[in-house]
Order: C-alpha cells, then sequence, then structure tokens
C-alpha cells in the first residue's frame, strides 16, 4: 500500500472543524495532503442556508476531488438550545420539549423537518438525538438534551426521531453511548466517573439499534462496572467492540464525541487518544476546532500502520470500517434531496409553531394575574455548558415586554443578595412579576430572587432551560417549564400568559430528585 493510498483509508475516519464561513487554508491543506474526509460545522460555520449551501458544495468539491469520495458533512442540530442553524432555518425544539407534548410522532415530525432542511443545504449527517436518560437533575451538560429521565420515554421518542431524520435524507447519530445521564460533571471541562448499574440507560441504544441507527456516539466517561481498566468508553474495546458491536449487534458508524475535550485532552491527549480510540472500535473520530491535530492523527496512524504497533489483526479491522465508511457514504449521495426552498416554509414554521406551543407545561397551578403592570425579570442565555450556543438573541424580560407591554429588568446569572434587594425593591411598584430562570438550581441565586419577589407580589416562573429550577419555589408561585431560551418559546410564553393557548404539555422528569434510570 503507498503513502497516499494509505492516507486515503485513514483520513475516512476523522471528521473535523474549522473556523469561518468558507473553507480556511489550513482545511484545505489537511484534506489535500493528509486526506481527511469528513467535517463536522458549528454555528461559526453558517450564516444563511444560501452560504451553507455554497460551503457544503465546496466541501464536497474539495473532499471528491482529494479523497476521492464524498464527504461526511455533519452538525449538532439537536433543536432548543443545541441549534447551530441560522435563523432562517427552522429550528425546532429540544428533545425533554418534545416529550413534554405527549406524543412521539411529533419527535418523529420535528426529525424529519430537520432532516429535509439540513440535506437541502448539504448536510448529511446529524448527531442526534439524545439517547441519554436524564437521571440525575444536577447533571450540567445533557438535561433539557435528554427527551426524559424514562428508560421507556427516552426509547420511544429518540427512536421516532432517528426514524424521521434518517427518512428525512440524514444520517441520524445517538448519543452519547453507553450514557450521559447519571453524570454531575461535563465532560467538555473533565472526565467524569459513572458507578453503578447502567442497564437502564442502555436500553434507549438498544430500542435505537433494533430500529436501525445508523450512528452512535460515545461518551468520554469511566464506566467501572463495564470497563476495569482506567479508560473512558470511547477508548475501551470492552464497551465499543464487545459490548456495543458484539452483544448489542450495532452494525452502523461508531463516532466518538470530539477528542478535543478536556475529559480526553488533558488526561491521554487528542492525537494519541484519537489512536486509541480506532483501536477500541470507533470508526470516525471528531476533532471538532483544530484540523491540525486531525493531521497529527493521520501521521501517528501512518506511523503505528508502518512499524506494526498498529497489529495485523486491527489493521485488518481497520480496513472494514472503511468499507463501512465508504457503503454508508453511497447510501446517502442516492437519498433523494428537496430543493432548499424548503427551508422555513409556512408550513414547517407552523409545524414548529405548534411544537413549542405544545410543549409549555404548567408544573404549579398557583393563582396568578397578570395585571396591567407587569415586570417581566430574566437572565441572560449564558453559556450553561461547553455545547450550548452563545445566546446572540434578546434577553427575557426584553423580549415578553415587547410581546406582552410592560417593563423589564437584566438580572445576573446568580443574583448576588444585594441585586435581589434592589430588584425587590423595584418590584413593589408593580402588580406581578414574570421571572424566567436559565438553569436556577444551579444558579441558585435566581431561585431565592424568585421566592423573595413572592414577599412583595404575585410571581409566575418560566423554566427557560431545566425544569428543576422549579422544585424550590415557593408553593404560592405560579410556574411553567418552558425548556429553551429562544424568540419562538417566547412567543408560547406569552400566547400562554395572554390566554390564547392553555399550557398542555406534560413534565416527562420527576423534580423531586435523582431517579433510578
Amino acid at each position: 500500500m503507498t503513502r497516499e493510498e494509505l492516507r486515503l483509508m485513514i483520513g475516512q475516519h476523522l471528521v473535523c472543524g474549522f473556523d469561518g464561513t468558507e473553507i480556511s487554508k489550513e482545511f484545505r491543506r489537511a484534506v489535500s495532503n493528509h486526506k481527511i474526509a469528513n467535517v463536522i460545522l458549528f454555528a461559526r460555520n453558517i450564516e444563511s442556508k444560501e452560504q451553507l449551501m455554497k460551503l457544503t458544495a465546496d466541501i464536497q468539491k474539495l473532499v471528491r476531488s482529494e479523497c476521492h469520495t464524498d464527504a461526511l458533512i455533519c452538525v449538532d442540530q439537536e433543536g432548543g438550545m443545541v441549534t447551530r442553524l441560522s435563523s432562517d432555518f427552522t429550528n425546532i425544539p429540544g428533545a425533554m420539549a418534545l416529550s413534554a407534548t405527549g406524543k412521539s410522532r411529533n419527535a418523529y415530525d420535528a426529525g424529519f423537518l430537520t432532516a429535509t432542511e439540513l440535506r437541502s443545504c448539504g448536510v448529511n449527517v446529524d448527531f442526534a438525538p439524545t439517547l441519554d436518560v436524564n437521571s440525575n437533575p444536577d447533571n450540567p451538560v445533557i438535561g433539557v438534551r435528554s427527551f426524559s429521565d424514562d428508560p421507556s420515554t427516552v426509547s420511544e421518542f429518540g427512536v421516532a426521531m432517528a426514524r424521521g431524520l434518517q427518512e428525512g435524507g440524514v444520517m441520524a447519530c445517538g448519543k452519547h453511548f453507553p450514557g450521559h445521564g447519571d453524570t454531575h460533571i461535563d465532560s467538555h471541562l473533565s472526565l467524569p466517573t459513572v458507578t453503578g448499574n447502567i442497564s437502564a440507560h442502555l436500553q434507549p441504544f438498544k430500542a435505537a439499534i433494533n430500529n436501525k441507527i445508523e450512528g452512535i456516539m460515545t461518551s468520554h466517561i469511566l464506566f467501572p462496572e463495564l470497563e476495569d481498566r482506567n479508560l473512558p468508553a470511547t477508548m475501551s474495546r470492552t464497551i465499543l467492540t464487545d459490548l456495543l458491536k458484539k452483544e448489542m449487534g450495532f452494525e452502523g458508524l461508531v463516532f466518538s464525541d470530539c477528542m478535543e475535550m478536556k475529559a480526553i485532552a488533558d488526561n491521554w491527549g487528542t492525537v494519541d487518544g484519537a489512536l486509541m480510540a480506532l483501536r477500541a472500535g470507533v470508526d470516525i473520530v471528531c476533532i471538532s476546532h483544530h484540523v491540525n491535530l486531525g493531521v497529527e492523527v493521520v501521521e501517528l496512524m501512518e506511523k503505528a500502520i508502518q512499524d506494526g504497533t498498529f497489529g495485523m489483526t486491527e489493521f485488518m479491522e481497520l480496513k472494514k470500517s472503511t468499507q463501512k465508511i465508504l457503503r454508508q457514504k453511497k447510501r446517502l449521495a442516492e437519498v433523494p434531496v428537496k430543493p432548499s426552498s424548503i427551508i422555513g416554509t409556512k408550513e414547517h414554521t407552523h409545524l414548529n409553531r405548534e411544537l413549542h406551543e405544545q410543549s409549555i407545561t404548567l408544573v404549579n397551578d398557583a393563582p396568578f394575574t397578570l395585571g396591567a403592570n407587569p415586570l417581566f425579570i430574566g437572565p441572560r442565555p449564558f453559556r450553561a455548558t461547553n455545547v450550548s450556543d452563545d445566546g446572540k438573541q434578546r434577553h427575557f424580560g426584553a423580549a415578553l415586554a415587547d410581546l406582552m407591554g410592560g417593563d423589564h429588568l437584566l438580572v445576573g446569572d446568580n443574583p448576588t443578595e444585594d441585586e435581589i434587594g434592589e430588584v425587590v425593591k423595584q418590584a413593589k411598584n408593580y402588580q406581578s412579576v414574570v421571572l424566567g430562570t436559565y438553569n436556577g438550581h444551579l444558579h441558585r441565586g435566581q431561585l431565592t430572587l424568585a421566592n423573595a419577589l413572592r414577599e412583595v407580589t404575585q410571581v409566575c416562573v418560566f423554566a427557560l432551560r431545566n425544569p428543576y429550577d422549579l422544585s424550590s419555589l415557593n408553593p404560592s408561585i405560579r410556574s411553567y417549564a418552558a425548556w429553551s431560551y429562544t424568540p419562538m418559546t417566547f412567543e408560547a410564553i406569552a400566547r400562554v400568559l395572554k390566554g390564547e393557548i392553555q399550557a398542555t404539555g406534560l413534565l416527562p422528569v420527576h423534580l423531586g430528585g435523582r431517579t433510578d434510570a
């Protein structure tokens, strides 16, 4: 095998990213010289549907020219608080919001809608749905990205969304195997450990496999009950080859979570970790930000194969994996693609509005009257976790005041005692306060503020991310789960407050504490 042939094979096993709305010179060199054949896009790469169509066409032209195959062009488009697309696309509600509608058909429709819009712009892989069972309310990274704390609900809605994505023409990739729902640490920042029996967390993945999901993404988590060596799932042959592929029967593509996350980078290094992941059974490693690290992985793999560090058995497995990737690319290339005019149509917008409105969930039906002079208060949509998008939209208070009339205040992410005192002093002049919280269960100054406001006026709280905020409120506060900090959510909230629609959502998690999923 020549050096170029070897690199053409190795390059199929990487997904890399770059900054900007055009292909960077560094990325072009990596594709040309090291044959990196797949791409991941983020919000930093997408400013409009027209620009995205041109970018994906340029990517495919480059990869086809240099690697002689199509590219997998991937995106994390989960919906809700994890969206990468520009505002001219239809950004669906997140997983927990969809399950709050009580209808798994809605998850299918959301997946199908998303897939048709992605595919019309050249994206062919969506790193969704999240199949994690959010059994730990203090989970800092999953939360509303999960459908529920109940494995059966996650299975039902996750399978439905995956089917919608794949029938819409995009490869679905369930995550984060074997389950990220019981962590209290964000693996973007550190290395979590999950102990105990995780059979319930495996249930949605098994259901998805049985229903032909085409991709599964690994988690950077230690599972000592499954792997007795100090190796996260991403690097564990026991977990990925023996459990996922052999025991559970998964025949699709295994993607790693981003190898630049600190759980990997700080303990094994991105490059060495990628080699370990490929040896463990990962088909494609993700290096989302610095393509130069992908180049180093190609060179390390090349050396390991040539000097025998990567053994003959492993090399034959890698060749089989390459063929699996190429078959999937061929299948995706044959999928009929709808025109980009489908993006943001009235039909898509109408469905999306209905999904958001059906998700609003009344949690505590305490008496509340908005009155003639309401005050709308909330924090900014700060980066709650490293997987969140930076909030650039108008803040909750200002948006609701525009929709409803009234005044507004922006408060800190975790209000201090002095700030709470000042806000309460101002609130005495208003007939009611509508407060939006954003992960208040982890930034408890928000909840202290809500309870303090109730001492001086009527209060209604909308949880704009995780619903666990609502478990610590004064029982005389009316409260709703709204699931996301987005303009369409604000519109649904305004309609509820005006009495134009009823909050018909169903709470898909327990608020009293962790569950034994």
